[in-house]
This record gives structure tokens, sequence and C-alpha cells, in this order.
């Protein structure tokens, strides 16, 4: 084989192997007629600076939007006694519906009297994103006497719950809240780490791939991504978010919910790409180690056998986190 043919072919294996991990593992949009402009000639990102919320209707299996950026839309539905709020992770949004079978799930089985879904900018920081989730809250619980809440979060999203819960006091119960993450990177992930010290090449294969789906402006339309964005450099294991994060005093501050914590156990399409970025994971991208991390104190926890992609899709997740709600 000339020369020439196997650099091709190592591009092309590169490029696979790439896919699976940022356009599977990170974004939402793997369903082809989702994605970008191929050419990735896309706007330049614009931070959101905002949020938008959803609720859940379950007679139609959808996401009903009734805060867009920031300004409510919608009727606040009632609140009952065990709301619930999903939060997504990088690179992806509640439209995809990736939480509509747990939805459904927590909602049938009564331990959900209504689900709601926080949708953010991924590309910009952990710390003011958590603030927009705690001004979501702050509408959602306008009075003086509030429910037991549940929170769940994957990847990304459980840090945004985090950053919320350790450093405020919240308009929820005074105790006896829920927070569940789902392989967050509590203490980080390599591949953070490993992306934003590629070489050129690899970047520019990541950025394409990421540029082709997943990653939005605040109105809803695909736009370019930076391996730099502050959202990537807080899910790095030395960033200076998660040093103040965990810091003696602040982990395990959190008086008005328990923690629970999920990790996935099978890196599945990943790993390949593991070995090509020079990392170690368990799930694909986060390890078991930081997915749940003893730290934090988690009432309860568990491993699924599956990867970073699918863990919140997953029956045995769904059924994991049914058994940790009341």
């Amino acid at each position: 084989m000339a020369l020439k043919e196997k650099s091709i072919k190592r591009i092309l294996i590169r490029l696979i192997c790439l896919l699976a991990v940022f356009t599977l593992g990170c974004g939402s949009a793997s369903d082809p007629e989702t994605l970008a402009d191929p050419t990735n000639q896309l706007p330049s990102h614009l931070n959101w600076n905002t949020y938008n919320l959803y609720v859940f209707e379950p007679s139609t299996q959808t996401w009903n939007k009734i805060v867009s950026l920031g300004s409510q839309t919608g009727t606040i539905p009632a609140l009952g006694n065990h709301p619930t709020i999903f939060v997504h992770g990088l690179g992806s949004d509640i439209r995809d519906g990736t939480f509509t079978l747990m939805a459904e799930d927590l909602l049938q089985q009564g331990k959900a009297s209504v689900v709601f879904g926080f949708e953010y900018d991924t590309q910009d920081g952990i710390t003011p994103n958590s603030t927009y989730f705690t001004a979501a809250l702050q509408l959602l619980n306008p009075g003086v006497s509030h429910p037991t809440w549940s929170f769940i979060g994957h990847s990304m999203g459980g840090l945004v719950i985090r950053a919320s819960v350790q450093t405020n006091v919240l308009p929820i119960a005074a105790s006896g809240n829920k927070v569940v993450t789902l392989a967050t990177p509590h203490f980080g992930s390599p591949v953070a780490n490993a992306v934003q010290s590629a070489d050129l090449v690899t970047q520019t294969l990541v950025v394409g791939l990421l540029n082709q789906g997943g990653f939005t402006n605040a109105d809803g339309n695909p736009s370019k991504v930076s391996l730099q964005s502050q959202g990537i450099t807080d899910l790095r294991t030395d960033s200076q978010f998660l040093g103040v994060l965990n810091a003696v005093g602040n982990i395990n501050n959190h008086p008005q919910a328990d923690y629970y914590t999920v990790a996935g156990t099978d890196l599945g399409t990943f790993a390949r790409a593991n070995s090509l970025l020079g990392v170690s994971t368990d799930d694909g991208l986060v390890t078991v180690a930081s997915a749940n991390p003893p730290q934090l104190m988690p009432v309860g926890t568990g491993t699924v056998a599956t990867d970073h992609t699918h863990i919140e899709t997953d029956q045995r997740t769904i059924l994991l986190v049914r058994s940790f709600l009341p």
C-alpha cells in the first residue's frame, strides 16, 4: 500500500473513532437528518447567557417549552409533592428526547408528580449555567412552601446541579431532596484534557465532527464549536472549576439534598477512540472513580454495563434511578 493510501486509511480510522466519541458521546444529533452543514460553514457560537425550560407531556411524549431564553412563554403546571427536573450533558439538549423513557417511567411509577427539562449552553462555563438553573428553580417555586425535588443530571448536567446546590439556599424543601447524577465527571474527564492538548490534525477532526451536530446557538440553530470553550475546560481533571467545587468544605456542603450516583462500565464504541487519545476511562468519557466518588458521600450508588452515550436510556439505569427516588 502506498504511503499516501496508508495515511488516508489512518485518518479515516481516526475519524470514525472520534465520530463515535464526539458525535455520539457528547452531542445529541446522531440522526443524519439532524446534522448541521457538513461543510462546517456555520455561524460563530454566541453564549446564551440564559436558559430554556420544558415540561414533559406524557400523553404526547413531547417536551413543551415553557421558558424561552429566560422569558416565560408557557404555563407552569402544579408541582405536586415530588417534582423532577432533568439536566442534559455536553452538546446535548432536552429536545432530543434522551430523557423521555426515564420521564415516562417516573411518572407511571408515581416517583414524579411532574417532570421538567432544563436546557442550557454547554459551551458556556458550568458556574454561570448553575446560576441559570437556580433562576429556573426560583421561577418554578415562587411561594413560601416548597416540595421535595428530584434533580437528575447526565454528565455535565450533574455538575450544573451540584454547583447550584452547593452554593445556594434553594427554594426547595429544607432537606430530603434528591440529586441523581448519571456518568457525571465529578473529578473531571481525561478526554477533555486529551482533546485540548491534541495535535492539530486531531483537533481539526474533532471540531469538524462537533460542528456537524449537537451544539447550537441560543436560537436552536447549529453553531461552531471551540475545543477551548469554558464548558470543555471545566471538565478537565485539573480544572479550576472542579478544584473549587471539590474543595474540602464544599464537596459535602449540600444540606438540602442527598446525593446518588451512577457510573457506566462499558466502553462500547469508545474503546478505539480512548486508545487513539491515549486515555483510560470506563464508559468512554468518564471513569467510575470520577462518576461515583466516595468524597461526595452518596446515599446510594450503582454501576450499569453501558457506555456514556446510552446510560440515561438504559433500562437498568432507569430501574436504579427509580429505586433512589421516594
